[in-house]
């Protein structure tokens, strides 16, 4: 690559911008050695979850009553290694490997366990992302509240270590932009769009609901760039990192356009292994050379700076695509041995 796709993230330089997103996969030695390889700019860590630190407070005092207080189950080991050996691989990553090693947290609600923050950093974190999950199910709960608490989380995060903090939030905040601009203010260094959410359904039989993860399906990154539009147009002094339904070369350099320094790609990497990042980055580059940018530097330049205009242009962008055509697009058409005319009637 030899510094044509270089970018800054967090205050990291990064020989790339495609970063393999937090996953139990960043957590084997091997697989980091290829997605080096394959030319990935950082690597994030699955995160470590408040469940399993508080777990680990109250058993010091009463083992009894550790899990049934702290929402703790021995399979969140299994997912990230456990508390111990999360350390302990951080510091053998940082022997081996030469890309940066973002560490994860996630968490809703503040408190000691955050400390655990301290002991990322002493095992050699470049940088720490933390996933904020609001537990909300109090219908009297305002929204600003919510976001004060996880504001307030934030800053005791930042307060306790000097590495860059990044925060992983969700798409369901009412004004993207002022919660982004309150997290920054917390002392976020970036923001990363989107946090998974899982798939919810309810099985019809026994009438219960379920909840289930999934890979990110491919054709979603619309939301991810609204988001960062939505950013900056705020004209925020952060980094962004795009996440979730970037799957090819193509999907990286619209978010790059739409104001991301980075794009975080898991479920492509679990689809194709690390030869995705490979075919990613090679398309970056590809790119950049057909549009004779010498670097992505230049390129990031060169793209607009976003302005979202009034409410009555706002309106216009969302009301004019859905009356302009009798039809719409389909992202997963149905094919069919069946004809049928310009209506749908089958022939």
């Amino acid at each position: 690559m030899s510094g044509q796709l270089a970018v800054n993230y967090l205050g990291l330089n990064l020989t790339s911008p495609v970063v393999v997103g937090a996953c139990p996969l960043t957590l084997q030695p091997e697989t980091v050695r290829q997605l080096a390889s394959a030319g990935a700019g950082a690597i994030v860590l699955p995160s470590i979850l408040q469940e399993q630190l508080v777990h680990r407070q109250i058993q010091v005092t009463n083992p009894l009553a550790g899990v049934a207080e702290s929402g703790y189950q021995p399979q969140q080991d299994k997912y990230n290694g456990g508390v111990t050996n999360y350390l302990t691989t951080i510091k053998s990553l940082k022997e081996t490997c030469a890309l940066p090693i973002i560490a994860s947290l996630n968490g809703a609600s503040a408190g000691d366990w955050l400390d655990y923050a301290n002991e990322i950093e002493d095992a050699g974190a470049d940088a720490l992302e933390f996933n904020l999950q609001p537990s909300i199910f109090d219908p009297n709960d305002a929204s600003d509240a919510i976001e004060e608490r996880l504001c307030d989380m934030i800053r005791q995060v930042v307060q306790r270590v000097t590495i860059p903090v990044a925060v992983k939030v969700s798409q369901r905040f009412t004004n993207l932009a002022s919660m982004t601009r309150q997290l920054k203010a917390s002392g976020a260094q970036g923001v990363v769009l989107f946090t998974h959410l899982p798939h919810w359904d309810i099985g019809t039989d026994r009438k219960v609901w379920t909840i289930r993860w999934e890979l990110s399906p491919l054709d979603s990154l619309g939301l991810i760039l609204e988001g960062i539009v939505r950013l900056r147009s705020g004209q925020f002094v952060l980094s962004i990192a795009a996440s979730g339904g970037v799957a090819t070369a193509e999907d990286a350099v619209k978010a790059i356009i739409a104001g991301a320094d980075v794009v975080m790609v898991t479920s492509a990497v679990y689809r194709k292994g690390p030869d995705a990042v490979r075919k990613m980055v090679d398309g970056i580059e590809r790119h950049l050379e057909m549009n004779e940018f010498e670097s992505l530097s230049d390129f990031k330049e060169s793209c607009p700076v976003v302005e979202l205009g009034s409410e009555h242009m706002m309106r216009l962008e969302y009301v004019d695509p859905l009356t302009r055509s009798d039809t719409y697009f389909d992202p997963t058409p149905v094919t069919t041995d069946e004809m049928g005319d310009v209506y749908g009637h089958r022939k």
